[in-house]
């Protein structure tokens, strides 16, 4: 077994709770599903690795919840978005049986990094740093803020991507993930870029604009 594919599947039996689901435990209908289209990403990102790292908060309802990837929708896979990394007839799975889901953090991540890989001609890493969706207990239709208790979980398991993918540079989308790594005291090159929900696009965008073109980072090293 690939160190990916042992990555997944110790991800897998983390369990939930009534306030926090592990979308890639085998008792979610949506596990296995999450667990391939995640394997599928991580592979395509490991052959086209940046050493560079957008690492969220937590997943969402609309996106991760179902996709299984970090900052990215079902709609998403029904997309031409970067060749050989996200879009359609990539063997990406939509677990929705109606029409596929659509997040709006998704929508405006997945277009900056179509910028980037022009750019740069690779993509960052996508990731959370707690990896399991919180919600209201027991309505997982939703999303809430992860607790400190939440976060911690998910720590072990940034630590392993950091170390698998090489990473050097890192742009914590959110408060929660940067205040996190920060105190972890990484030996990684570390930004904060703030969230693009909650009324934040435009400041987002601005972010990772500088955070693409300004923030001399060398991406072929």
């Amino acid at each position: 077994m690939d160190r990916i594919r042992l990555f997944i599947d110790e991800l897998s039996k983390e369990e939930s709770t009534p306030i926090l689901t592990n979308v890639y435990s085998p008792i979610m209908p949506q596990s296995e599903v999450c667990r391939e289209n995640l394997y599928n990403y991580l592979q395509r990102i490991k052959s086209n690795n940046s050493k560079v790292m957008l690492i969220g908060e937590a997943p969402g309802y609309h996106g991760c919840r179902l996709s299984g990837i970090a900052f990215t929708c079902e709609e998403n896979f029904t997309e031409d978005i970067i060749p050989g990394i996200m879009g359609k007839k990539l063997g990406y799975k939509i677990f929705s049986e109606m029409k596929p889901e659509k997040e709006l953090s998704a929508s405006i991540v997945w277009p900056k990094l179509k910028e980037w890989f022009e750019f740069h001609g690779s993509v960052p890493l996508l990731w959370n740093i707690c990896p399991f969706h919180p919600h209201k207990e027991n309505d997982v239709l939703n999303n809430r803020t992860p607790r400190k208790k939440d976060i911690d979980r998910g720590i072990k398991y940034f630590l392993e991507l950091a170390e698998i993918f090489d990473i050097q540079h890192i742009g914590c989308i959110g408060r929660k993930s940067f205040d996190t790594i920060k105190a972890i005291n990484l030996n990684t090159n570390l930004e904060y870029l703030r969230h693009p929900s909650c009324g934040g696009k435009r400041e987002f965008i601005n972010n990772i604009n500088n955070y693409m073109n300004y923030h001399h980072i060398n991406l072929k090293q």
